[in-house]
């Protein structure tokens, strides 16, 4: 993990086209909050871990609502094809 420090009004840039600013503090210590502005092109989906982390939770649960259980197999043999026929005798 690259630690940074910066001041207030003060950025860093992630590539080319990514910014992420110190817009504001506010407090001391470990109880201190900062705001931060992040400029980002809008393909880019910026979410705060805790929602990202949210996110994915549900999209988990989605997925395995819309799949079907594991021990779920069709009862139907395949078709039979005209090769493998089997000659009577």
């Amino acid at each position: 993990m690259l630690v940074l420090a910066r001041r207030l009004e003060e950025s860093i840039m992630i590539g080319d086209d990514i910014e992420i600013k110190v817009v504001g503090i506010q407090g001391e210590g470990s109880r201190a909050l900062i705001r931060l502005g992040i400029t980002a092109p809008r393909s880019l989906t910026v979410l705060r871990r805790e929602i990202y982390l949210e996110v994915q939770a549900e999209n988990r649960l989605a997925a395995q609502a819309a799949a079907p259980p594991p021990d779920f197999l069709p009862e139907k043999s395949p078709p039979e094809l005209p090769f493998t026929k089997k000659k009577k005798e």
